[in-house]
């Protein structure tokens, strides 16, 4: 994707997000339902312990749901290594992603879909947290995939040199 794909991608994302969030205002007659505007938890109880999310734990616990999703869509679909597999493995992500963190952060790992409901509510609370967290963790998985992609290319060279080398 060229630079200017990305940001035009990047753009028709958050106007969909806010476009649908206005839409969902208007249909639903106000912000009172909070157009799922994700928020960290406070006071949940699990089990005998009650947590709160502090925003740092909130923006490792989004960071690492963006790099679990990016990881997979990386080592699957774009890599083709899953075949028919890559959607339910995506999926399977963004499940277990949602049940891991659902109750902490409401857990978007997409900041357009968090940035969406802000817009509609007027509320920005943590947006920071939500913009960049999934993008920390996404571009830590783009460059694992590539450093892996990297490896791999050096060691198909290497055997073909001493393929070459032992005729």
């Amino acid at each position: 994707m060229s630079l200017g794909e990305a940001i035009a991608y990047i753009i028709s994302q958050l106007v969909a997000a806010a476009g649908a969030a206005l839409l969902l205002r208007a249909v639903l007659g106000g912000v009172a339902t909070g157009l799922d505007r994700p928020e960290l938890a406070q006071n949940v109880v699990l089990g005998a312990t009650t947590l709160t999310i502090t925003p740092a734990a909130g923006f490792v616990i989004e960071a690492v749901l963006a790099f679990f999703l990016v990881i997979v869509v990386l080592t699957t679909a774009v890599a083709r290594s899953a075949g028919n597999f890559a959607p339910i493995a995506i999926g399977m992500t963004v499940a277990l992603n949602i049940m891991m963190a659902g109750s902490l952060t409401g857990p978007n790992f997409n900041p357009a879909i968090s940035l969406g409901p802000m817009i509609a509510t007027d509320n920005f609370t943590d947006a920071w947290l939500y913009v960049t967290a999934p993008i920390a963790g996404a571009i830590a998985a783009a460059l694992i995939h590539k450093v892996q992609e990297l490896l791999a290319e050096d060691g198909t060279l290497t055997a073909r040199r001493a393929a070459t080398a032992a005729e």
